[in-house]
């Protein structure tokens, strides 16, 4: 099952010559991921409000084509990987007006609990979702046979 995020590209997104900046690519990514993961999983902060994180451990971008400012565009986000510890997507973006492909990526990601150490230091350890949360690990297994179907 693939989800679509749409939206325009907001001015501040854009560098001088009038594009979205390339870093500003993966702050959009995450907002499509945020924005499944309250649709389709959990929203982010009750997994916070657990002490559960869900950091970035690699993202790869192939730029394509530009967008600017006050362009509509949608990404296509799909999960590819998972493993109750470990969480992977594809996405793609387009530019809604004229359906041109301007990103491709993927993300990797890992599910890590937040802990004290012994000076009250906040530390992370990878956490397996089965084992903490049972029925966001069905969750994410359907999801996953549903993205596997679409691929």
């Amino acid at each position: 099952m693939a989800w679509t995020y749409r939206r325009r590209v907001l001015y501040y997104e854009t560098d001088r010559m009038g594009v979205v900046h390339h870093s500003n690519y993966l702050r959009i990514l995450e907002e499509a991921r945020m924005n499944w993961m309250d649709n389709c999983a959990i929203r982010y902060s009750e997994l916070e409000k657990q002490g559960i994180i869900i950091p970035v451990t690699d993202a790869a971008e192939q730029f394509v084509h530009f967008l600017r400012f006050d362009d509509p565009f949608s990404v296509t986000l799909r999960m590819i990987k998972y493993s109750s510890v470990k969480l992977g997507f594809s996405y793609e973006v387009h530019n809604e007006d004229t359906g041109t492909l301007c990103l491709s990526a993927t993300s990797t990601h890992f599910f890590s609990k937040e802990e004290r150490d012994a000076d009250g230091a906040r530390t992370y350890r990878p956490v397996s979702i089965r084992h903490e949360f049972p029925e966001l690990d069905a969750t994410f297994r359907a999801l996953l046979a549903q993205d596997s179907v679409a691929i």
